[in-house]
């Protein structure tokens, strides 16, 4: 019964912060679009350079680091490391990673002001996240190459 209530409880959280992780990486890149239209002496472009640094400190950093943490402990609860389809998704769950960690780049170039990026840009890269997303739900629900 603790096993089950504990592996519930773990599940819950990494469902949860995953949730939020990708609401961020959804939101993030959409603030990019906008933020690069604006004139860089503007008080819109200082307002969204404080808007994108917390949203990265107090809700994508930590949701990432609880994601990772609690799936971690969940594959090796499950022992289903060895097994393909967690390895694809694995594959893809680092992918987010990167795309995370290249935004985190980007936020700091709009904050020095060295951003040279465009709105379409911007707009392209917006659906990293989502085609990832999508693959990693397809992988988890059907579990296939196993």
């Amino acid at each position: 019964m603790d096993l089950i209530l504990s592996y519930n409880f773990l599940k819950t959280i990494h469902i949860i912060s995953f949730t939020t992780w990708m609401a961020g990486l959804f939101y993030l890149p959409r603030l990019f679009v906008y933020h690069s239209k604006e004139n860089k002496n503007s008080k819109t472009y200082s307002t969204f350079i404080i808007m994108e640094k917390k949203l990265l400190k107090y809700i994508m950093n930590p949701s990432f680091i609880i994601t990772f943490v609690s799936g971690l402990i969940l594959v090796l609860q499950t022992k289903q490391y060895e097994e393909r389809w967690f390895i694809i998704k694995f594959l893809l769950v680092v992918s987010m990673s990167v795309f995370h960690m290249y935004c985190a780049k980007v936020r700091i170039s709009f904050e020095k002001m060295l951003n040279e990026k465009d709105e379409k840009f911007f707009r392209i890269i917006n659906e990293i996240p989502t085609i990832l997303f999508l693959g990693i739900v397809v992988i988890v629900v059907f579990k296939p190459f196993n």
